[in-house]
């Protein structure tokens, strides 16, 4: 059985949720609803830069100051 812990790491969920967006994205390729421009995808690569850096100058990603904490846990 999968440790309840592992599901409270947040590498693990910024992992997921990016899996599930590449996997939107080829759906929707693949079935012809929605296809993405180079103009579109540059302005979402800018938007999620722009979070995952606020997050990580927040220490919300990596908190090394958690006690007992290994690696990204919450």
């Amino acid at each position: 059985m999968i440790n309840k812990k592992r599901w409270r790491n947040y590498a693990l969920w910024v992992s997921i949720v990016s899996q599930v967006l590449l996997l939107l994205q080829l759906l929707g390729h693949l079935t012809g609803l929605f296809d993405l421009t180079e103009v579109m995808k540059n302005d979402i690569l800018a938007v999620t830069d722009v979070l995952l850096g606020l997050l990580a100058t927040l220490g919300i990603i990596s908190n090394p100051t958690k006690p007992n904490g290994q690696g990204y846990n919450l």
